[in-house]
């Protein structure tokens, strides 16, 4: 029997995946002006062609998902359901779009910087943001697989970009030996559910929606075996490395500290949203509870949000500060996760745009001052650059304020809609510990506002090293959705419970 195949509903992945084969090629065969050669690579890639095809790519797959879907009302299904369209994927989707847009922008001014050829740079980011997609799309534990791989592969070869600085090396090795291993004990607790709906079902699949059918059922009857649950501690645990989830943490702030700026950036964020995606669509409703795994996530999630914020506390790096932080906001994101909701859902959706806004903003302003002579590495690189760059100074600190959840920006909605989702849901301790850990951000999130304006500047005058108009794009559009979130959150907090009760009602 032929499978049904809807080529049409992976229009925007399929876009991605041609931008990405187009990219290659231009890099392949287009004429290359004469120039001196650079051991790091030709600085004479067509590299307006490249970044141009790039950004066509993912401004025509967001079109497609915001415009060419139709009315999307109900959830769509090809390839023998291995495939979803729905408005809670589409929703992560431009999520993950929007901050991969960001990534690009900000990624040209690095690659110029550093004399990089821009193809497979560009190409990577395209296939990795197309394993996100279908990642979002996936109903079978065969495509969460491949999609998960497929995301993860290019983001090992991104991370040791500066192939010939050690930790730049040192961050893909670490961040591909740990990511294999987690993937590699996901997969493992899957085919452990798979044999338990076999045994169960007398049907061999592999489909989510028979897992989820199946655990609840044997549960209710008081009929789930060891191995199942065991199963699903290690489905979970696979997904919780992506979120930097303590314990499985440890790898985040070396492998963002080693990685290229505008690299850790893109995944802070837009790995983080698709994984808490990924984790409601597989975990979200009465799984949790069906496989007993709700106290796990319940200390999970706690542990994150104190580990994550104390351990910001302590650093004096600022890419490493913003590491932990990221640990910090996974927590977060797990308590909408734990919450489950259609309210729980749709804050994590809020919270993972919230993010990804504020978050790039921080790194785009690092990725500026190196750009005008500033390397920052540590927060006395920060001293007075607030009073010398005003305006400058005034994206970060927006950035950290939303960061640390102050109103009335983007951040505080959003944490505004976690801990409101969870109260109800009856998780009123660990809405404490969150607004508890919260607090103790305050203190590394002022940390560069007060070095940038209440600091002397370095002495003599730093030269820029060239103009980046695709760095003062990403600022620009970071701190203006970080404002706008905040000053009109009900349009997009409607538009995310819309979303997140498609969810629910497919389940």
């Amino acid at each position: 029997m032929i499978p049904s195949m809807d080529f049409g509903l992976m229009v925007p992945e399929l876009l991605l995946i041609a931008a990405g084969i187009v990219v290659l090629l231009a890099d392949a065969f287009l004429p290359r002006e004469a120039g001196k050669d650079d051991p790091r690579g030709d600085v004479n890639d067509p590299r307006g062609i490249n970044l141009g095809i790039t950004l066509v790519g993912l401004l025509a797959a967001g079109a497609f998902i915001a415009f060419g879907r139709g009315d999307v009302t109900g959830a769509q299904e090809t390839f023998e359901g291995l495939f979803i369209v729905d408005r809670f994927g589409d929703a992560f989707k431009m999520v993950a779009l929007l901050g991969t847009i960001l990534g690009v922008l900000l990624s040209d001014g690095w690659l110029r910087n550093q004399r990089l050829p821009t193809g497979a740079f560009y190409a990577l980011i395209l296939f990795a943001t197309t394993g996100m997609l279908y990642l979002l799309s996936a109903t079978d534990m065969v495509m969460v697989f491949v999609g998960l791989e497929l995301m993860s592969i290019p983001l090992y070869c991104l991370a040791a970009a500066l192939r010939w600085e050690d930790r730049s090396v040192e961050a893909g090795v670490k961040y591909l030996v740990l990511g294999s291993f987690a993937t590699a004990v996901m997969l493992m607790g899957f085919a452990l559910l798979y044999g338990f709906v076999g045994i169960y079902t007398g049907e061999a699949t592999t489909r989510l929606d028979a897992v989820v059918t199946a655990v609840n059922a044997a549960s209710a009857a008081g009929e789930l075996p060891g191995f199942a649950l065991l199963g699903g501690v290690l489905a979970m645990i696979g997904l919780l490395f992506k979120m930097s989830a303590v314990p499985f943490h440890m790898w985040t702030p070396d492998v963002y500290e080693g990685s290229p700026t505008s690299i850790t950036a893109w995944m802070s964020v837009s790995v983080k949203a698709v994984t808490a995606a990924v984790l409601l669509r597989i975990f979200g409703g009465e799984v949790l509870d069906a496989l007993h795994l709700e106290g796990i996530l319940w200390v999970v999630a706690a542990l994150t949000m104190f580990l994550g914020n104390t351990m910001a506390l302590t650093q004096d790096n600022v890419k490493r500060m913003l590491a932990y932080s990221s640990v910090a906001h996974g927590g977060y994101m797990l308590v909408g996760v734990l919450a489950a909701s259609s309210a729980g859902s749709a804050a994590v959706l809020f919270y993972a745009a919230a993010y990804t806004f504020g978050n790039m903003a921080a790194f785009a302003v690092l990725i500026y001052l190196s750009r005008v002579g500033y390397e920052v590495e540590t927060f006395d690189d920060l001293k007075g650059l607030g009073t010398k760059m005003p305006l400058v100074g005034a994206v970060m600190g927006i950035s950290m304020l939303s960061l640390m959840g102050i109103p009335p920006l983007a951040g505080f909605f959003g944490k505004f809609a976690i801990f409101r989702a969870a109260v109800t849901e009856g998780y009123v301790w660990l809405t404490v510990i969150g607004l508890l850990t919260s607090a103790i951000s305050v203190a590394y999130y002022l940390r560069p506002i007060v070095v940038m304006f209440m600091s002397d500047a370095p002495a003599g005058t730093a030269k820029a090293t060239g103009q980046a108009w695709t760095v003062r794009v990403a600022l620009v559009a970071a701190v203006l959705v970080t404002v706008g979130l905040g000053l009109m959150p009900g349009g997009t907090l409607d538009w995310a419970l819309e979303s997140a009760q498609a969810l629910v009602a497919g389940r």
